[in-house]
């Protein structure tokens, strides 16, 4: 199966979610910020920032911590890429990120979720997993 995918390709699927999530798009050279139109309430995260990393992935920043490196260049053309994918989780409200603090109330590392209804799920994992008494989770909330 040929590959598919690229930076132009993604930036057309990200303004197809935003106005799939009613989300106001911004674009710059190699960086698409969408912004949620919902009213912020609290903690939720209302904007995603997604930069080309380089010629076939994407860094996905939003939240606390929430910062991914996807691929937006796959083989398989029936699923949406990676990059793409994880997007839509936030957006639709299926990710969360989870700040893991030790006993003295050190913030020592992070595990970010992000799942599609399609089965798809992507993980990252960072810092010392050792020594960890507590978990402060955040779900991004859904955008529309």
């Amino acid at each position: 199966m040929s590959q598919h995918g690229g930076w132009d390709e993604l930036v057309v699927g990200l303004c197809d979610l935003a106005a799939k999530y009613d989300a106001e798009t911004f674009l710059y050279a190699d960086v698409v910020v969408l912004t949620s139109r919902k009213a912020k309430q609290g903690n939720d995260s209302c904007s995603i920032r997604v930069t080309r990393f380089d010629d076939e992935a994407a860094r996905i920043e939003t939240g606390w911590c929430f910062d991914m490196v996807w691929d937006y260049v796959a083989d398989d053309r029936s699923r949406p890429v990676p990059a793409l994918g994880v997007v839509e989780a936030i957006c639709s409200g299926n990710a969360e990120e989870r700040c893991l603090i030790d006993s003295e109330g050190q913030w020592v590392g992070i595990h970010l979720n992000a799942w599609a209804p399609n089965g798809d799920r992507w993980q990252s994992r960072s810092g010392d997993q050792v020594g960890v008494t507590q978990e402060v989770i955040r779900r991004f909330p859904r955008w529309n």
